[in-house]
């Protein structure tokens, strides 16, 4: 990874000193803060107008289904159309969506329909935001600092998990539609940070738009026309023929499987001893502390520690601590292991999603990243259910046992790692954006 990205030349400014970073991050970190807060809001404005828990819980279910649905056409969008003008419409259409919704339940009590009628507006403009905003820091952030911006990024999501529980049960305090009012606010304020980033050149292209450089190799000839089907699909056959790009989406999909499946073991399994849920709260609260870490520490681990040797050590720490949780039978050491794979997760991420913003083309790199976002994330949602049916027929240790042996399996896939790609490396795509 060191070889990968390379350091920052001192003549390049920081980016603390980056306008255009800094207020999408700024925008960003807002909208991030209001959104996690209309999370928790949401199911507890439903159940208190007389909705049952599973409609409640229905909710969250179409939030994840409607966000694998948009992810793949929002990469499209990204790289075929204007994403400052993708981000302001997505801001725009959340803000009336969660504003209306707001108003609606300061008058009167919310209708499900009308909760799930934001909730699928709001994901999916969400899924059309975040392509666009990725190719958008690509271009304003020097290739060496990517790595950096990336975990400030993740950063940034930390933080708002954070913060937003404790600010979304005072508010909420004061009146159900406080909370849902502030996330339409921040939309409005992340929508006038997009709206006055300055236009950047786009990044391995000439002045006619057309890809140049490295970019133009890697896009190979440009045919006059192709069929709406083969640009869609240009994501898709781009990691179909780049091995470490393969590799990389196949180790998180296991990666994020068995951590799904974790979280959930922890919220089952010591939820339901006695204290239970001040145990899981203060772990839950410690967990996301460890992620804020990590992703602070992600440059410094990029800088001085090999891509192999990070992709081992995540897996193999939260392997060691799920053991010493089977052998020992200790809840500390079970919450230890959680908490230290959620430390290290986040350098995982970021350092794969540098590796992906320094070597796609950026004329398929929202599509790129959308199609791997999917494929790392389709078995998610299957991790809370395995949790469960470990824990309906082995006890707590046990089960601590059968995820050690499962992260000491991932930890031990990356001795077969392929050689990352090179900056710009050709790509087996012959599509144009």
């Amino acid at each position: 990874m060191t070889a990968t990205v390379p350091p920052v030349p001192a003549a390049v400014p920081r980016l603390s000193r980056n306008r255009d970073f800094q207020l999408l991050w700024i925008g960003q970190a807002l909208s991030d803060f209001g959104s996690s807060m209309t999370y928790i809001v949401l199911p507890l404005v439903l159940l208190a107008s007389g909705n049952s828990t599973t409609v409640a819980a229905t909710v969250g279910t179409v939030s994840l289904a409607v966000g694998l649905v948009a992810r793949l056409p929002a990469g499209y969008l990204s790289d075929r159309c204007d994403q400052r003008a993708l981000m302001l419409g997505s801001d725009l259409v959340r803000l009336v969506a969660v504003g209306s919704l707001a108003v609606y339940v300061l008058l009167r009590p919310v209708p499900v329909a009308l909760a799930l009628v934001t909730v699928v507006v709001s994901v999916a403009a969400l899924e059309v935001f975040r392509p666009a905003q990725s190719k958008v820091i690509r271009r304003i952030v020097p290739t060496e600092q990517l790595g950096a911006a990336l975990s400030l990024n993740q950063a940034r999501a930390y933080g708002a998990d954070i913060a937003a529980p404790a600010a979304a049960g005072l508010l909420l305090a004061l009146e159900p539609s406080v909370p849902l009012a502030v996330d339409a606010l921040t939309f409005g304020v992340s929508a006038l940070c997009v709206a006055v980033v300055v236009r950047a050149p786009r990044r391995g292209r000439g002045p006619d738009g057309a890809p140049s450089g490295r970019d133009a190799e890697a896009a190979g000839p440009q045919p006059v026309a192709e069929r709406f089907l083969t640009r869609f699909t240009a994501g898709w056959r781009y990691l179909a023929g780049d091995r470490f790009m393969r590799w990389c989406v196949l180790y998180g999909a296991g990666l994020n499987l068995a951590f799904s499946a974790l979280t959930f073991a922890l919220i089952l399994g010591v939820g339901s001893r006695p204290d239970g849920a001040v145990a899981v709260g203060t772990a839950m609260s410690a967990a996301a502390v460890a992620g804020l870490a990590g992703s602070l520490l992600t440059p410094y681990v990029q800088r001085h520690v090999s891509l192999k040797a990070t992709l081992v050590a995540g897996p193999a720490t939260g392997a060691v601590l799920l053991a010493v949780a089977w052998t020992s039978g200790s809840t500390v050491a079970f919450v230890a292991g959680f908490c230290a794979l959620c430390l290290l997760i986040p350098v995982i991420s970021a350092t794969f999603g540098t590796i992906m913003a320094v070597a796609v083309p950026e004329e398929i790199y929202g599509r790129v990243i959308t199609a791997s976002g999917l494929v790392a994330q389709i078995v998610q949602p299957c991790g809370p259910l395995a949790a469960g049916l470990l824990l309906a027929r082995l006890s707590l240790p046990t089960t601590a046992a059968a995820f050690a042996m499962a992260f000491a399996l991932l930890a031990a896939v990356p001795v077969a790692l392929p050689k990352p790609p090179q900056t710009s490396t050709p790509a087996p795509v012959r599509s144009p954006s």
